[in-house]
């Protein structure tokens, strides 16, 4: 397990993050702006908070209560930067091997990757993708205890995008490293993480397994963050297989179960993809107004008017 709890006040700016993590892949969610890496640089060592600890499986890499401080070198810490940071004037082979025990392990990790025909290769002579995979070889060169990659996959595109992911997740798989991973594509993190933690100006406000949070978040404020965009507002009015929920015209909609009271004002999400033209798999029948609708290459986005709220959907 990862704890991380750290403060550090900044010339604008005051990081306050803390969770706990069981997942093998730890997802940092947020705008850009709001702490996601100087969190990464105060568990690699790169960043001194001001106070907090930081604990890997029962680990302390820092603790300011206790006087512990592990430099860098000492925490086994892999890191893939934002811009990949490669030496530029060392081949792609001497990169991995920059922190690798044995050029055994260099060559397995660049036939993993699939860049040993690239081994004589300068970075500048690489493409996105094929630097990514040499900053991934590198990181795992070294034979981590932990992995952080600061947004590695930002500057690619969807389809190189979804093989890397696939790699990764199988290099996670395969060498039973526990990742963190720095992100602000909901996509990604659903694709990538077991475990979620939403920031928001250099404060964690909720943290939990991915997909339980995505469906059950806090707040307005979480939901709105992690791609929620149309809400009702309405009033539990029985709890059971599902939560029912009665609105402002006194129709009633079948929502998921959650820590609800009967009589509870809540606010309900519909999420573009929860609704369908159609009666198949129906648990809510609605009567809506079709207000626009926006035909695109692979989504048709369609705005409804219900409640006398505009709902979108895709």
């Amino acid at each position: 397990m990862l704890k991380v709890a750290v403060e550090k006040k900044l010339k604008g700016f005051h990081l306050k993050v803390s969770f706990s993590s069981p997942g093998m892949v730890t997802a940092l969610f947020a705008p850009s702006g709001s702490g996601k890496s100087l969190t990464l640089r105060a568990i690699a060592g790169l960043l001194k908070p001001d106070r907090g600890k930081v604990e890997l499986f029962g680990k302390s890499f820092y603790d300011s209560y206790r006087g512990i401080e592990l430099p860098p070198q000492k925490r086994k810490v892999g890191f893939v930067f934002q811009d990949y940071a490669l030496f530029p004037h060392l081949s792609v082979w001497e990169n991995v091997a920059y922190g690798a025990k044995s050029s055994e392990k260099v060559k397995q990790l660049l036939e993993a990757f699939k860049i040993h025909h690239l081994k004589d290769k300068l970075p500048s002579q690489l493409s996105g993708g094929q630097k990514q995979r040499v900053a991934l070889a590198r990181a795992l060169a070294s034979e981590p205890k932990l992995l952080l990659l600061d947004e590695p996959f930002s500057a690619l595109n969807r389809e190189l995008k979804e093989e890397l992911y696939r790699e990764l997740k199988e290099t996670i798989r395969k060498y039973r490293i526990p990742a963190v991973i720095v992100s602000h594509d909901v996509e990604e993190v659903f694709e990538l993480s077991d475990w979620l933690v939403v920031l928001k100006d250099g404060r964690s406000l909720q943290e939990g397994r991915t997909e339980e949070l995505f469906f059950s978040p806090s707040s307005v404020e979480v939901a709105r963050l992690l791609g929620h965009r149309s809400f009702l507002e309405g009033e539990v009015t029985s709890i059971g297989e599902f939560t029912v929920v009665k609105l402002p015209s006194g129709k009633s909609l079948k929502c998921r179960r959650g820590n609800f009271k009967v009589g509870e004002k809540v606010l309900i999400s519909v999420l573009p993809f929860s609704v369908a033209l159609s009666l198949d798999g129906e648990v809510n029948r609605i009567t809506a107004l079709v207000k626009e609708v926006k035909r695109g290459r692979e989504i048709t986005k369609i705005w409804l008017l219900f409640e006398k709220r505009e709902v979108e959907l895709h």
